[in-house]
């Protein structure tokens, strides 16, 4: 907690200091009508003396954007509003379906804020989310960055900061995404992916369905999965080094999945090596299935997450973005999965 408060006192605009101003690490935008929005921070409060004692007081307010909203917040509370340690920024789920543009220029245009700040979507309103005692210890923004950040950029699943979901939303030939959160049995929990089309969420993928995400999207080196085999067993399996390739066919293209693997836990008799070959085979079924449906939930909804029209686009010499999303919806994207079974870690 003592290095919470250090960080939050060092690097202000004008050296400004905490007992000074209301610094805030989480902000939160809720779709009220089609021109209201809600903006709720949360800003800590420390006891005086005991650095480890912290709670939330909490702020909301409605207006049509969310510079107007903090103007008026200003005015009803004692101290100035800063955003200079603003880290997290969540939009509840009506908010993020109907579009973040406007609220993601406002953050990009302020030169305070952090590129690497986490974006994230809640299932259901975000104040709501906020309003929970989800965090005993640790302020909330603190807590909610540390979850995003143990459970995308060192975690499994597929990670954007600000600058990087600015980047695939402008971008040619790619589309973002973002954590989504929500709350259960009164904490906060990582639940899967929310897929965007421009500035707007479309679809969402679950928390399984996230973690084969994040294997086409970039080479790993950890990560649990579990395969259900064709005799209705479970098997879980380590994936301590994966790496993905795409490639052009003509008119298509295959994305090549490679995973070295080590089998963690298997349900029934003990794994000899004349099974081996077989759960090999069966993982990778299992695995090219599960990236398959991914493939098709993203032509569905006509969304490019992995950047395939990226993709296409660095490697012709004419690329047009309208021909490519008409082609896109239709086009063959085959995987092709090759699974090296490294130890079975289990006795035989």
């Amino acid at each position: 907690m003592a290095l919470m408060i250090s960080l939050l006192l060092t690097s202000c605009v004008k050296q400004q200091i905490l007992d000074r101003v209301h610094l805030f690490i989480v902000a939160s935008f809720d779709e009220i009508s089609k021109d209201q929005i809600e903006l709720t921070i949360a800003v800590p409060d420390f006891e005086l003396g005991k650095p480890e004692a912290v709670t939330d007081q909490m702020y909301s307010k409605t207006g049509r954007t969310g510079s107007e909203i903090r103007e008026v917040m200003g005015t009803q509370i004692d101290k100035p509003l800063h955003p200079g340690k603003l880290s997290v920024v969540l939009f509840g789920r009506d908010k993020a379906t109907s579009g973040v543009k406007k609220e993601l220029d406002v953050l990009l245009r302020n030169a305070i804020h952090s590129r690497r700040m986490y974006l994230a979507v809640v299932d259901g309103k975000a104040k709501h989310l906020l309003e929970e005692k989800f965090s005993r210890k640790d302020e909330k923004g603190m807590y909610l960055y540390h979850l995003l950040d143990a459970n995308t950029r060192k975690g499994t699943l597929p990670s954007q900061n600000l600058h990087e979901f600015e980047y695939a939303r402008v971008g040619k030939g790619l589309d973002p995404y973002l954590p989504l959160l929500q709350i259960q049995h009164g904490r906060v929990s990582v639940v899967g992916t929310a897929l965007f089309r421009d500035d707007a969420y479309v679809a969402s993928l679950n928390y399984n369905q996230s973690k084969f995400m994040k294997m086409l999207l970039k080479d790993m080196n950890q990560g649990i999965i579990e395969v259900k085999l064709d005799n209705g067993t479970f098997l879980t399996v380590d994936n301590v080094g994966s790496s993905v390739k795409y490639h052009m066919k003509n008119d298509s293209i295959l994305i090549n999945l490679s995973m070295n693997c080590k089998i963690r836990e298997a349900e029934g008799n003990p794994i000899s090596d004349e099974v081996l070959p077989i759960l090999k085979k069966q993982i990778e079924q299992k695995i090219l299935q599960a990236e398959s449906e991914l493939i098709k939930i993203f032509q569905k909804n006509e969304i490019d997450p992995l950047g395939l029209g990226d993709f296409v686009r660095s490697r012709k010499q004419t690329w047009n973005e309208e021909e490519w999303m008409r082609q896109y919806p239709k086009m063959n994207i085959e995987v092709d999965v090759d699974v090296i079974i490294m130890e079975t870690g289990i006795k035989k």
